[in-house]
């Protein structure tokens, strides 16, 4: 990877773990949503007719137009990153960003990665709300923890799971969704990290809460949300 850092022990495990998320990324929401049609059928395909897009449109880089603000303040990009792209067709355009960042802590040498994965959808053909309140079901079934976020377009939800990633308990991946849906619009931020309990940490929940939604209403914002 152009820039990128050689790995170091668990921390450059780390890196090659999020750096393979650049590609388990491209095809994340795809597999998401392929799950809910096996677990929630039913809710995918009931007829509705598309929702208003209320204004927003598509641009060509969606990171760069809402800027990340929050998480750059947190942490900073890899080089080559983020990567950006965008299709539009008749019935839906899709806006896609993901990034590999870095921080390094101010007590240590070593340097913690985390990724960042955003997906905006409009949606022109069909109605998106069966297919979002499916998307809940399949993170409540898969317990995750779910807190509603209210004030965030018509239905808004942060969805939150940590789990070992291997037999040795003490390596944990945190997984962070936030979802978004307002008339045809759909959006989606997914952030992980990884750490080790008692030798390295994350960020705490509530400053990635904060960053998350920070990032959100700018990203909303610069594709003509209110």
């Amino acid at each position: 990877m152009a820039g990128a850092p050689a790995p170091d022990g668990r921390r450059g495990g780390g890196l090659r773990r999020n750096a393979t998320w650049a590609f388990v990324g491209a095809i994340l929401a795809s597999a998401v949503w392929t799950g809910t049609v096996l677990v929630v059928p039913g809710l995918v395909d009931d007829g509705s007719a598309a929702k208003s897009l209320r204004g927003y449109h598509a641009v060509d880089r969606i990171c760069d137009a809402g800027k990340l603000t929050a998480f750059r303040g947190k942490y900073k990009m890899v080089d080559n990153y983020p990567l950006e792209h965008v299709g539009r067709t008749d019935a839906m355009d899709v806006m896609r960003c993901y990034a590999l960042m870095k921080r390094t802590p101010t007590d240590s040498e070593t340097t913690d990665y985390a990724t960042l994965d955003i997906r905006a959808e409009l949606h022109r053909a069909v109605d998106s709300a069966p297919e979002f309140a499916a998307l809940r079901q399949y993170f409540e079934q898969q317990k995750y923890e779910i807190t509603p976020v209210p004030g965030l377009g018509e239905e808004a939800y942060l969805a939150y799971g940590d789990e070992p990633t291997s037999s040795d308990k003490t390596f944990h991946d945190i997984n962070y969704y936030l979802q978004v849906r307002d008339g045809g619009m759909t959006y989606s931020l997914y952030w992980t990290d990884n750490y080790q309990v008692g030798k390295n940490h994350t960020l705490d929940r509530e400053t990635v809460r904060k960053a998350m939604l920070d990032d959100t209403r700018d990203m909303l914002k610069a594709i003509g949300g209110p």
